[in-house]
């Protein structure tokens, strides 16, 4: 079982202020975006301009105390039937910390890393926006390496260009839970559901005993999970009552899943804010436990290709 793991983010443009009729105008990304000194194409033209920046050296960012440097100089876009993509590759890592460096194999401390160390990681950044005429959103996909991940930082680098040079407001946001969840599902995912629901008595004598307070009931080893999958996919669909369980109406709902070896709890009540994050196929890793490269580009096009389904990009 490999480390890996993505994280996917929508990422959209904006004017700061609203025009005359009070409306913020939203950036198209397959078309040219004025900047302050010069024009951009479209948005990956924005983006090869923006890996020139950070591609000379290490930047340091004393606050977070972590580096950032982008290994890729040029970008290569190339596309499919439905968007245009590219990917970045990026070292990233923090310092700050005085730590032994130890041989697992020997148990010897090799040497005592220095605060001003750096361990720097490599990951590869996704980048794709859809095809057509009025297209305002695009899609970010991050490779995490087991805790390590480099989400913020680039974005916050990202959001830092766009505004220097563009006067632009870049957000980056959550894309389609469903989606996600619905790709939990199918790969029989489902461990268990946690219904909560809060059981106070209105006597105040009686908070002070047993069985009073939160309940929880937790249904896990499913006989019929065909059943509970259909239950979930219903409520999304809004022809289900997930909150009813039994003749009993609980006030929250979680549940446990797991896809390619990563074990999330999902939380109904606060879907719109879940993070999208999943794991990486095993396939991606090669015998000698080496990333293939374009194994891992593939995995990120049909991801894409999943979310773009659900996504609304165009320009409303």
């Amino acid at each position: 079982m490999n480390n890996l793991s993505l994280t996917a983010c929508s990422i959209w443009i904006r004017e700061k202020n609203p025009n005359k009729n009070n409306s913020i105008k939203i950036i198209n990304l397959n078309k040219k975006i004025m900047g302050k000194k010069k024009i951009y194409n479209d948005f990956f033209y924005l983006l090869k301009e923006f890996c020139k920046k950070y591609s000379k050296k290490f930047v340091l960012n004393n606050y977070e105390q972590k580096m950032f440097k982008i290994e890729t100089e040029d970008i290569n876009v190339e596309e499919n039937e439905k968007f245009r993509y590219t990917y970045i590759d990026i070292n990233s890592g923090g310092y700050g910390i005085e730590a032994n460096i130890v041989n697992t194999k020997t148990n010897k401390v090799l040497y005592t890393r220095k605060k001003e160390h750096a361990e720097t990681i490599h990951f590869r950044v996704f980048f794709a926006v859809p095809k057509g005429e009025e297209v305002c959103k695009g899609i970010i996909i991050f490779q995490n390496i087991g805790q390590y991940g480099i989400k913020t930082i680039t974005t916050d680098y990202l959001r830092k260009y766009i505004n220097d040079e563009l006067n632009l407001y870049t957000t980056t946001g959550n894309i389609c839970p469903q989606v996600f969840v619905k790709k939990l599902l199918d790969n029989d995912g489902l461990m268990k559901i946690i219904y909560t629901r809060n059981n106070v008595s209105n006597d105040k004598a009686d908070t002070d005993s047993m069985g009073y307070g939160k309940e929880e009931r937790i249904i896990a080893g499913f006989s019929n999970v065909k059943k509970w999958k259909e239950k979930i996919s219903g409520y999304f669909n809004g022809t289900s009552r997930i909150y009813e369980f039994e003749d009993i109406d609980y006030s929250g709902v979680k549940f446990v899943t797991s896809i390619y070896g990563r074990t999330r709890t999902i939380n109904i009540n606060n879907i719109n804010n879940l993070s999208i994050i999943e794991g990486i196929p095993d396939e991606v890793v090669n015998t000698f436990g080496d990333i293939d490269d374009e194994k891992l580009k593939n995995h990120f096009i049909e991801v894409t290709k999943e979310y773009l389904e659900h996504m609304v990009y165009n320009k409303i």
